[in-house]
């Protein structure tokens, strides 16, 4: 009954697990083994006692483990009493055989022996590890018990043929748990004399049928073999096989202080001469499997992907078949759980993705990068670029030494990435790399991720850093009076492209190169840029980028009716209309259609928010309208669609269905903004809760949304139920709600980071 109840529920049983050693090890104690001699009712009942408790601790053995270092010395000590039963040597024999084959002394000496074994494997780190590369465990326990049994193998009074196989049998388990060189350093020429010599005592001189008559549990073949060749083989198993893991990794084992498998121990070249490794390996150590190359190139092919549905599906079948293809038995191994558990394949995606990597040929891995760059600019959720930037990270943290080849992706498309996964601080360190060879084309990013990291002194060392190299080629400069009194670290700011072409680090010239009113735009200097930018206008009214600038400018300085009245002078300008030219080839036509289209947007977005800002709603639904109807011709929403996807044009459409009372429109567009925002909101937030902080206040802001709409209606029913009653308009309750409203928000604002633009953001949609 208490077997049962410790195997079924093992976890609560531990507390009594105590009590129940006490009363096991005072019941080995009581035995009077010497009395064994007389058959008498006493020692029949001791017999039946330790057999039942043996098979008892077999049985619990999965409670035992805390406590095995009482009970296996405890077990020993009992070996060792039914052998030499005989202490004081009454018999006067000079040399002897005990206990005799089929006593009860016999029959439960194997018992006890096969019981150690049993706690022994039991204690085990991973039972089915056959091999140990170094000594896993620290606990005495396998040399406690080899100890002994070699001095009882090797005493006057020896085991007879069936304890001294299991013996042998229990010393085998002690090697695997001890580890190859520490049994071959201390153990390995005593033990083989010892056996040797009980071998020629007991008579066995020919193949013996002992071993299979137990239940194996020390995992030996029950074929017939002598029991110095049984020992033999497990030690050469152990040796060769942690002889080639060694010669394999040779520069990493270099002085760990062991010299398996280029030993000049005597003893094992013996065993290396004398007996062969055994033909099958272990599963746990075997070498590294083959990769199908091409299998590979089918799960990788990015053809035919276009939605974000395809992407996903294509980043599903390639991490599962990485891990299939992987050469480490591990990874193989793991295979078929993350067929159906994907969050296990995108754990191990990068140490897959790096163990086939090494194996494919020059062709295959040009192929392989082509198609990650493809992947790098497709329309992919920001969760699996971000599980590629990780890659490329996990990839560039391997050492040179250990001869995988690099990546070979352009730094400049790995920045691009980070900025997409607003990964600032990657995107950062990848910029940095980038301005060593092109840095005219760095100096604006660097900026701006300086600026989102929250480091705007080194923002104005990146803009101090071009002044210096533009001085050097004879630029010159405008002065900035309010930017540089709250940033004296930039200086004087450099414009115009009135400076040579000798050239900078990389062979690059910044003469026409320079973008200073965006540089200044990026720093938050609004007034010094909207000027360069103005004056850019005043030159060329048809300048896309200078107009996208000031109206970017006038929305940072509040200047809502100028950015419309510019927006409306330069409309025919911005529509992606008249974006391309038939004259253009075909590729460049439609990248200028798509950057056409780009622009039209966000010239979309700083009209919409000019017009809510100012209360103008006509105006904000037809800059809504067209905002999502932009969305759906770039092909951003699916046909079946009906609500945008793109989170400022739903934000805006719920604003203006708030305003006009159209309350169950309106909550389906907050739908689809949360909807809109959400693969960012998650990327974000797993990079940093300060970099998602501002995507935290847009979710707050249409919570606060739901909020007004929860007022309004309640305002609605309020107003209908006392009009019925008494014709008269409620006052009371809604000014409870009102107030009750306002200090929950006031509440909310107390809480938000102390910053102009999160105020700004949030007392808008209030």
């Amino acid at each position: 009954m208490v077997e049962r109840v410790a195997c079924a529920v093992p976890d609560d049983f531990k507390a009594f697990v105590p009590i129940l050693v006490r009363q096991i090890l005072a019941t080995i104690g009581s035995v009077e083994i010497s009395e064994w001699d007389v058959a008498t009712a006493a020692a029949a009942n001791d017999i039946e006692r330790l057999e039942a408790i043996l098979r008892f601790m077999q049985g619990i053995r999965s409670v035992l483990g805390e406590y095995l270092h009482i009970i296996i010395p405890t077990l020993v000590k009992l070996t060792d009493g039914l052998i030499n039963s005989d202490p004081d040597n009454r018999r006067s024999v000079a040399l002897s055989i005990s206990p005799p084959t089929g006593s009860p002394q016999s029959r439960v000496a194997i018992g006890t022996v096969e019981t150690i074994s049993i706690l022994m494997q039991s204690s085990e780190i991973n039972p089915n590890m056959m091999i140990e590369l170094t000594v896993k465990s620290s606990r005495p326990l396998p040399a406690r018990v080899a100890q002994p049994f070699l001095r009882i193998l090797g005493g006057q009074t020896k085991p007879n043929k069936e304890v001294g196989a299991v013996m042998i049998g229990c010393l085998c388990i002690a090697i695997r748990q001890l580890g190859a060189s520490r049994w071959i350093s201390f153990y390995n020429d005593t033990t083989r004399e010892t056996i040797l010599e009980w071998q020629a005592t007991v008579g066995i001189v020919e193949p013996t049928q002992s071993y299979s008559d137990t239940d194996d549990p020390v995992g030996m073949q029950p074929n017939l073999m002598l029991p110095i060749s049984v020992y033999d083989e497990v030690v050469n198993e152990l040796s060769f096989s942690i002889s080639d893991i060694w010669n394999f990794s040779d520069d990493n084992l270099s002085g760990s202080g062991y010299s398996l498998g280029r030993t000049s121990d005597n003893s094992l070249s013996q065993l290396a001469d004398n007996k062969p490794a055994p033909p099958i390996q272990p599963t746990s150590h075997q070498s590294s499997h083959k990769v199908n190359m091409s299998n590979l190139q089918r799960a990788w092919d990015v053809s035919n992907r276009s939605t974000r549905e395809d992407w996903e599906e294509w980043f599903r079948r390639f991490s599962v078949q990485l891990l299939r293809e992987a050469p480490s038995p591990a990874l193989r191994a793991c295979a078929e759980l993350a067929q159906t558990y994907q969050p296990l394949a995108r754990e191990l995606f990068a140490a897959a993705f790096v163990c086939c990597w090494a194996e494919l040929t020059d062709q295959y891995r040009a192929n392989l990068r082509y198609s990650l760059e493809v992947c790098f600019s497709a329309d992919a959720s920001l969760e699996i670029l971000t599980l590629l930037l990780n890659l490329a990270e996990f990839t560039e943290h391997i050492d040179t030494k250990s001869k995988i080849p690099e990546l070979g992706i352009d730094i400049s498309i790995l920045a691009e990435l980070a900025l997409r996964c607003r990964a600032y601080a990657r995107a950062l360190h990848y910029k940095e790399r980038e301005y060593t060879t092109s840095p005219l084309t760095c100096v604006e990013k660097l900026i701006d991720i300086n600026k989102k990291l929250d480091l705007p002194e080194a923002a104005a060392g990146v803009l101090r850093a071009a002044k210096i190299e533009i001085i050097r080629q004879g630029g010159t400069f405008v002065s900035l009076q309010s930017y540089e009194a709250a940033n004296p670290l930039a200086y004087s700011v450099i414009t115009g492209p009135n400076h040579d072409s000798s050239g900078i680090a990389g062979g690059q010239s910044w003469a026409g190169q320079i973008n200073m009113e965006s540089w200044l735009a990026k720093l938050g200097a609004w007034a010094e840029a909207v000027s360069l930018y103005e004056e850019k206008l005043m030159q060329n009214p048809r300048d896309v980028s200078s107009i996208l600038g000031c109206l970017q400018c006038y929305d940072a300085r509040g200047d809502w009716q100028q950015a419309l009245d510019l927006a409306e002078q330069s409309w025919g300008v911005l529509s992606a209309d008249s974006a391309t030219e038939t004259s253009l080839a075909p590729s460049l036509a439609a990248r200028n259609e798509s950057e056409a289209a780009a622009n039209y947007e966000v010239a979309l977005k700083f009209c919409a928010q000019s017009a809510w800002r100012l209360g103008k709603w006509e105006e904000l639904d037809t800059y809504s309208s067209l905002l999502v109807q932009n969305q759906q011709e770039s092909g951003q929403l699916n046909a079946q669609q009906t609500k945008a996807d793109d989170y400022d044009g739903a934000f805006y459409k719920s604003i203006l269905h708030i305003h006009r009372g159209e309350f169950a429109e309106a909550n389906q567009f907050i739908d689809s903004a949360r909807k809109a925002m959400d693969g960012r909101f998650t990327a974000l937030l797993a990079e940093s809760y300060k970099r998602a902080y501002p995507s935290l206040v847009a979710a707050q802001n249409l919570s606060e949304l739901e909020e007004i709409i929860n007022f309004r209606q309640f305002e609605d029913r309020r107003n209908v139920e006392v009009e019925q009653l008494h014709g008269l308009k409620a006052t009371s309750g809604e000014k409870r709600e009102r107030q009750h409203l306002l200090d929950v928000w006031r509440q909310r604002l107390d809480g938000c980071r102390v910053d102009a633009e999160v105020h700004a953001s949030i007392l808008a949609v209030r």
